[in-house]
């Protein structure tokens, strides 16, 4: 990364570098604040075609991130009958160990919601082409990217360039913009591979979404719209490369001797897909003139479904803390950008922390711990006020 002389009126006040959900959704966020706003993407949108079986790839999101996309226009364009209220969640230990949560008598919305990622986008989509047509250009590429104290100025693939005073860096886990801010991000590999696949069931799920701590690996059957479920199983890396290697009647005996026929029998509608998991962890959120968001500004272990929700909280809160800067600094001020960094790191942090100390407490073998675990999950499944405080925790 260079420095450059500064120019007095940049192209735009925000450059974002990703068209994914998240960068997406912050790129409405501001052009509803009125600001001179433009996201750039390698690569044109690919488009959603419904399907009976749906998306491999779902979310479940909390109610925080369906306000954020509701603001933006998102969540009124998906199609209704393709998101899954969760109206419970069954947790089951290794051994005896469980734990339940349920909407209370004076909570009676959803836990959260089961969505799938094309869907999400394409509900991003046509808020775009309703309110912002010109939001998005693609395909186009950063090749360089230059800052100075008063603007950020970007050289794209076809030898143009753009000024801003914000570029923000969205474009995912292998953020190549990260990487030419000169921010380093630090990968811990969990030795573990995410299997997952859709499934019919001749059981009503009823809305609950289940997970399963087994040795060393967790296991979730989430709830979607009809007699469907998604599994996203979190196995050991041999034990999911050969998961994936099987057929779907060997994948399905297996998956089913695991769960049981409480969920009813199973039948695979979808081509499994798997993806190494890991922790990251990036050396700064912020530098001159840029910041991260989402998935280029953190990595999670998927077993509290708690990625894409970070990212869209990133999303909500850099857009509050530039819409409400007030006079004087511009939204690529110096004091801006430590202001979204401190509202970010604690809840970053703290995610990152409990998803890995699980990790660590469900996959180590050491003497008394599997009982210690499962007591404590008991423990907890007998305290309402805890089980509320997890349950609010988690849909902020």
């Amino acid at each position: 990364m260079s420095t450059q002389p500064t120019r007095t009126n940049p192209s735009y006040d925000v450059i974002i570098v990703g068209a994914g959900i998240t960068g997406v959704a912050l790129g409405l966020a501001l052009h509803q604040a009125h600001l001179r706003v433009k996201v750039l993407d390698y690569a044109r949108p690919v488009p959603f075609t419904p399907s009976a079986t749906f998306d491999t790839r779902i979310y479940a999101m909390s109610h925080a991130s369906r306000q954020f996309l509701e603001s933006v226009g998102g969540w009124s364009c998906m199609d209704a009958q393709r998101i899954q209220p969760i109206s419970a969640m069954k947790v089951q230990g290794d051994r005896a160990g469980q734990l339940e949560f349920t909407r209370s008598a004076q909570h009676t919305q959803p836990l959260g919601y089961i969505a799938e990622s094309g869907a999400m986008l394409h509900g991003l989509l046509q808020a775009v082409q309703r309110s912002a047509p010109h939001l998005i250009e693609a395909p186009v590429t950063v090749q360089n990217i230059a800052t100075s104290a008063r603007e950020a100025t970007l050289t794209l693939n076809d030898g143009r360039t753009l000024t801003c005073h914000l570029v923000v860096a969205a474009d995912g886990v292998n953020s190549a913009l990260r990487e030419q801010l000169g921010l380093s991000a630090h990968f811990k590999p969990y030795n573990h591979k995410a299997v997952v696949a859709n499934y019919a069931t001749t059981v009503a799920h009823q809305g609950v979404a289940r997970q399963w701590f087994l040795p060393g690996e967790v296991l979730a059957l989430l709830p979607l719209p009809g007699n469907h479920v998604s599994l996203v199983w979190s196995a050991k890396t041999e034990h999911g490369e050969a998961l994936l290697s099987m057929s779907p009647s060997e994948r399905t005996t297996l998956l089913q001797a695991t769960v049981g026929y409480g969920v009813g029998e199973l039948t695979e509608v979808s081509q499994p897909a798997g993806f190494d998991l890991r922790l990251m962890k990036v050396s700064a959120l912020s530098t001159t003139r840029a910041v991260l968001v989402g998935d280029a500004a953190h990595g999670v272990h998927p077993m509290a479904g708690q990625g894409l929700n970070l990212g869209l909280q990133d999303a909500s809160v850099l857009a509050s803390t530039i819409i409400n800067r007030g006079e004087g600094p511009d939204c690529g001020d110096a004091s801006v950008l430590r202001r979204y960094a401190r509202a970010r790191q604690e809840p970053i942090l703290a995610m990152q922390t409990l998803t890995d100390g699980l990790y660590r407490l469900f996959g180590s073998t050491q003497w008394g711990l599997p009982w210690l675990r499962n007591v404590g999950m008991n423990r907890v499944d007998q305290l309402g006020w805890l089980k509320r405080q997890l349950v609010e925790q988690a849909n902020q």
